[in-house]
């Protein structure tokens, strides 16, 4: 019998009702994992695949996202770098979809520390990477795991795959932060002993004193040789850095040449940019896709694609000393008239390429009411014509400024770079494309601003690190760049139309 009071009732209580699941989550932070090796927890975030509950029984690859110094596991999804948004838009693009884990770095440079106590790249290796293979339907087997960094991560970027090849296949280090011998040794204090001394020894030290063998073993320029070079063939390395940073081109630019040198395979890129998250964005822009090709085994493309509108100025030809020299006029060119800048263009004679070319620089010409000058330089060697003696003969038909803007590609380009330096008809600008210097080059002349590019497998890669290396310790007005490229017709095509807009600025 069932008592009535003012608190209870007889009647059964209705069923609960079934909790709905949690929404799901792409971006996850602040994930906790316990580490053993480091006797702490550390923090990690993830961005998971948009279907990744609905298709429940697919494995995905991973990629690590190393972050910078003072930066934390957070940073790459946070108010500068925002990956998510660089994945949205390429997964709407045809990048497949992929796992994305963000660690946190500490200030540890990805490595374990020399004195044994904080062995971080062991903790990566050994718990960290077998955690998210447990915790998230992964593929796991180093086919299908890249690093990517920025900075100290463009570090562990390349440390982590390099050292441990058994684990990782891509390795894609963004402005990575590390020093030539030389810079380390000339490092202030401060810096030396609070960014790299406490971590590979040397703490105290000047000098070379500093170079210790802990640093050796880690340093790409050490591990990195002949002996090695074999070793590395199983990993595939993408690097990118920007032209205006203050240190880390010239130890990344020096890496290439000695990876070229050894036959290290690697994509390298230089491209306008500073130590900045707006670089790194573009960057990790091209990377994804690298990396999704390295781990489907599809070879990474050539060279890029370049399609040119045929555009037709008016022109003419004259005969100078034997040497055929193509006219070209900009729009409404009136002879009475001085003109801006001439535009001298030393080209190679191969079918097609001049007016593929004249189409690209086209605009350039009209914009700046400038007269180009076509010269083949397979003509002029022939003839035995000089750079000064052409362009004296030339200015006799035409008005114009006392200010010459120089192109130049393969030989026309060194001939170019030499002009710059000696002939007394000075050059305004110099833009050189795949330019056949060496790595012993003159220096470069005070009040020229030069532009040079080149294909990431061009053959000259010694003179345009040598040429880099000498504007940037003299100060000089420079921009250059190292895209993806043979060294081919269509890889200066895609070179030249890259340049235009600098052309331009020179000639406003």
């Amino acid at each position: 019998m069932c008592v009535l009071t003012a608190f209870s009732s007889c009647k059964k209580n209705p069923p609960e009702e079934p909790v709905p699941p949690a929404p799901f989550t792409r971006y996850t932070h602040d994930i906790l994992l316990q580490s053993s090796t480091l006797k702490a927890s550390i923090k990690y975030s993830v961005y998971l695949p948009e279907n990744y509950v609905q298709d429940s029984t697919k494995n995905y690859s991973v990629v690590y996202l190393l972050h910078g110094y003072g930066d934390d596991n957070n940073s790459w999804n946070g108010e500068w770098m925002r990956v998510s948004s660089i994945i949205n838009y390429l997964e709407n693009n045809s990048l497949e979809p992929m796992i994305y884990v963000m660690p946190q770095g500490f200030n540890t440079y990805y490595v374990n520390r020399y004195t044994g106590t904080y062995n971080y790249m062991d903790m990566f290796v050994n718990e960290l990477v077998p955690h998210i293979d447990k915790t998230l339907r992964t593929i796991a087997d180093r086919e299908h795991r890249a690093v990517v960094g920025y900075s100290m991560g463009g570090y562990g970027a390349l440390i982590l795959p390099s050292k441990h090849p058994e684990i990782f296949s891509v390795s894609v280090p963004l402005s990575m932060s590390f020093r030539t011998d030389r810079q380390y040794m000339t490092e202030s204090s401060s810096g030396w002993n609070n960014q790299w001394g406490y971590i590979f020894g040397g703490q105290g030290e000047v000098g070379y004193a500093r170079l210790t063998e802990y640093y050796k073993q880690h340093n790409p320029f050490y591990f990195f040789t002949t002996e090695s070079a074999s070793s590395f063939a199983k990993v595939k390395y993408f690097f990118s850095c920007g032209d205006d940073e203050e240190q880390l081109l010239i130890a990344n630019d020096t890496l290439n040449v000695q990876m070229r040198a050894l036959g290290i395979y690697h994509e390298f890129r230089v491209k306008d940019g500073a130590h900045t998250s707006e670089y790194w964005r573009n960057a990790t822009s091209e990377a994804l896709p690298f990396i999704q090709d390295c781990f489907n085994g599809v070879e990474y493309k050539k060279e890029e694609n370049i399609t040119i509108d045929t555009k037709v100025l008016t022109s003419k030809e004259i005969d100078i000393d034997g040497c055929d020299v193509g006219i070209y006029f900009p729009d409404g060119y009136d002879s009475s008239v001085a003109s801006n800048p001439i535009y001298y263009f030393y080209h190679e004679p191969e079918s097609g390429f001049l007016a593929k070319s004249v189409s690209l620089l086209s605009e350039a010409v009209n914009s700046s009411k400038c007269v180009l000058i076509a010269c083949n330089t397979q003509e002029m060697a022939e003839n035995s014509i000089s750079i000064s003696s052409l362009s004296e003969k030339v200015e006799k038909e035409f008005k114009c400024t006392d200010e010459r803007v120089g192109l130049g590609c393969l030989e026309g380009g060194k001939l170019l770079y030499e002009a710059t330096g000696a002939e007394s008809r000075p050059f305004k600008a110099a833009f050189l494309l795949e330019a056949s210097l060496d790595a012993d080059i003159a220096s470069p002349a005070q009040d020229v601003f030069y532009y040079f590019s080149l294909s990431d497998e061009s053959r000259y890669f010694h003179g345009a690190d040598a040429l880099y290396q000498k504007c940037k310790y003299s100060g000089l007005n420079y921009q250059y760049r190292v895209y993806n490229g043979i060294e081919s017709a269509n890889s200066i095509l895609y070179g030249l139309q890259e340049m235009i807009p600098s052309i331009k600025e020179q000639t406003k």
